[in-house]
């Protein structure tokens, strides 16, 4: 086998499964606490500084000068059960780790109908890692898709009940992608690895109206994200290194329309419900370059839909709790799933409490997501001329989220 063959095989293999883990449907919602508590149930109500990242036109509620900073903790757990072929029949379960994604947002009343904003935020994430020597170590044993945006903000007050925003979304994208060319049972099983990052930009619009004291609604729209992805590849056999490249692809992350009803069946609770309409259709070819010539793919991702409901009570003048359920649609076809993705619907049940007196705010959450069991059918090595299907079950798939954040009215 010549250089360049074996460029194009671990090039082609390595880019388009690092990039379909993200186009896969890791969209991350986790803004803050209290958004996490509410299930993202604040397009149209109440708002805070982290509304940014949901409809930018609440900050238009928001007096004087705001800040909010936090994190969310994500500890997922999932197990794959491979029924065959016999040889790789077991259980195996994903390694523990915590992934962490923080938050940050600034607001600012301008004047009584201008109203600015900053959220710096995470819109798009996966982490899954294996042992090196599992059965499935051809697919994937360790992958992270990083993602962080910038999304300045411009509210404008049209009418007393009617408000608009507008602003610019500037994203950062990174991926690690390692696996094994070849199988266990083959001799020659290599170590192979591709990293790379990129810069990509696009825009968010959002809009609120008060139809009178007890009935909002809100609705925002994020464009697509293009990112033209730079990377490296290297193979080694042992501390042999075989192969040290570097190759590029594109990938388009979807664009989404969210919108919220929110009601006050009294002055103390609040109820919203929503749903965000996710293009993952847009990841519909990736085109790979490399020094042998462009390598291009078809996919079947599909258009989604995500529910949400959540209630928001105050006990008194000091202290809220809330309380949410959303429903998350997968987006791949049965026949795109890989070990990179858990590739389900979600659940998620969240509960929080927030304390706030006039200047400080203290936000904390806990929320459960519980991901559906599916049967899958894996196509892997195919780079190393041997091709072969593993068949089993994706089960016992769930993650814990603790969030924190605290915020400060100047």
């Amino acid at each position: 086998m010549t250089r360049r063959v074996i460029k194009l095989i671990v090039i082609c293999t390595m880019v388009l499964s690092a990039v379909s883990a993200q186009a896969a449907g890791f969209g991350i919602y986790e803004y803050s606490a209290r958004a996490n508590a509410l299930g993202n149930s604040v397009m149209a109500g109440k708002a805070d500084p982290s509304s940014i990242a949901v409809n930018p036109a609440q900050v238009t509620q928001l007096e004087g000068t705001q800040l909010a900073v936090g994190a969310t903790g994500i500890y997922p757990s999932a197990t794959v059960k491979i029924d065959s072929p016999a040889e790789d029949a077991g259980s195996y379960d994903g390694k523990s780790s915590v992934w962490t994604m923080p938050h940050l947002y600034v607001t600012h009343a301008l004047t009584d109908e201008l109203y600015l904003g900053v959220g710096t935020f995470a819109r798009f994430g996966l982490g899954t890692k294996f042992d090196e020597e599992w059965a499935g170590a051809s697919d994937v044993h360790d992958v992270r898709i990083r993602s962080f945006s910038i999304n300045p903000v411009i509210g404008y007050k049209v009418t007393k009940n009617f408000s608009v925003a507008a602003g610019p979304e500037i994203m950062w994208f990174d991926f690690l992608l390692k696996k094994k060319t070849g199988h266990p049972r083959v001799p020659g099983y290599l170590d192979t690895e591709m990293s790379g990052d990129s810069w990509g930009a696009g825009f968010t619009l959002g809009a609120r109206y008060q139809f009178n004291d007890w009935l909002s609604a809100g609705a925002s729209y994020r464009s697509e994200v293009r990112q033209d992805v730079e990377g490296d590849i290297t193979m080694d056999a042992g501390s042999m290194r075989l192969l040290d490249t570097s190759a590029s692809g594109k990938i388009t992350l979807p664009q989404q329309i969210g919108i919220g009803f929110n009601v006050k069946p009294t002055d103390k609770l609040s109820v919203e419900v929503g749903a965000t309409w996710i293009g993952w259709s847009s990841y519909s070819e990736l085109c790979v370059k490399f020094d042998g010539g462009p390598f291009e793919k078809k996919s079947d991702y599909k258009d989604t839909w995500r529910y949400n409901i959540g209630a928001e009570y105050n006990i008194n003048d000091n202290w809220d709790v809330r309380a949410s359920y959303v429903y998350d649609n997968s987006p791949l076809n049965s026949d795109s799933l890989s070990y990179m993705v858990p590739a389900s619907d979600r659940q998620l049940f969240g509960v929080g409490a927030g304390w706030h007196d006039n200047s400080w705010s203290v936000d904390v959450s806990y929320t459960y997501l519980l991901m559906a069991e599916r049967s899958f059918s894996v196509h892997a090595a195919k780079s190393t001329g041997m091709p072969y299907t593993q068949s089993g079950e994706f089960k016992d798939g769930d993650a814990h989220l603790l969030a924190l954040t605290i915020g400060y009215k100047f």
